[in-house]
């Protein structure tokens, strides 16, 4: 399959920090990947509880989900040469045992923070002692480095946006007091302050509040490159079935930092690190 990716499409991946590819995954295919993305959406309710978003990595669960669909998925013809296109001779898609498997909470609605990949899921002081930020300065606008795919198998309007910003590393004053504005435990409501309809909508007014975010809108078998570095959030409702495979565009080098740095990742601590620095 010919996937056209043009010289704007490019420009605009660069200076916008998404992209995407309308309708790459064929009928045929579509079907499977959903009966699957099923499974993966059980098991992970039963090994994680209702409110679970994600099963990841699907080769950990080889047993109890087929892999067959995903591995088709990452061969469909053309995908990984529009891919390169948009990104460099270099890329091509994560494995498929490293694909993670997104869905919609099971009982209420909740989102994610407002947040920028690596950067804000590393605590301060173990950030300064093996990265520092002179060379993160480096690393994040090179353009081999973070970028990420979803790819939804049914209609998704879960991701949101903030274009452009994967090109800065300094966030704006306006930026901060809206990502100051919540919590994830706020966000998460387990003590149920609120009503699902008040949870839903305190969400949404979350999302709608950062300056210059975008809803994405996704048909099923899109496919949405993205810069991670940019800011982003998902947002759910238990009503809207979600299944979307979530993966990377690799490099050699972007895998190598990976390996060697993966140790740092360490959201909900830094998350509520980032909060008491600031204030929140």
């Amino acid at each position: 399959m010919n996937f056209c990716v043009t010289e704007e499409d490019v420009r605009n991946y660069r200076e916008q920090g998404f992209h995407v590819i309308r309708g790459v995954i064929p009928a045929s295919l579509l079907g499977d990947l959903r009966r699957e993305a099923r499974k993966a959406r059980e098991l992970a309710y039963r090994l994680h509880g209702p409110q679970s978003q994600r099963l990841s990595p699907l080769g950990d669960h080889a047993g109890a989900v087929d892999l067959a669909p995903f591995r088709d998925f990452n061969a469909i013809a053309g995908l990984n040469e529009a891919v390169r296109q948009l990104t460099s001779p270099r890329h091509q898609l994560g494995s498929t045992e490293n694909i993670t498997v997104l869905f919609q909470p099971r009982d209420r609605p909740w989102s994610t923070e407002w947040h920028r990949d690596w950067r804000d899921h590393v605590l301060e002081a173990e950030f300064q002692a093996e990265i520092g930020e002179a060379w993160w300065q480096e690393i994040a606008n090179r353009p081999d480095f973070f970028n990420q795919v979803n790819c939804p198998l049914f209609e998704d309007t879960s991701t949101w946006y903030v274009p452009g910003s994967h090109r800065r590393v300094t966030n704006s004053e306006a930026e901060m007091a809206v990502f100051r504005s919540s919590t994830q435990e706020e966000l998460r409501d387990e003590g149920h302050a609120r009503t699902n309809e008040e949870l839903e909508l305190y969400c949404l007014r979350y999302c709608q509040a950062m300056p210059g975010a975008v809803q994405v809108l996704l048909n099923p078998g899109d496919f949405m490159l993205y810069r991670n570095l940019g800011w982003h959030l998902g947002n759910y409702v238990p009503y809207r079935e979600r299944l979307t495979l979530h993966t990377h565009a690799m490099t050699p080098e972007f895998r190598a930092f990976a390996t060697k740095y993966g140790h740092l990742l360490k959201p909900r601590e830094a998350s509520l690190e980032r909060h008491a620095k600031r204030g929140a």
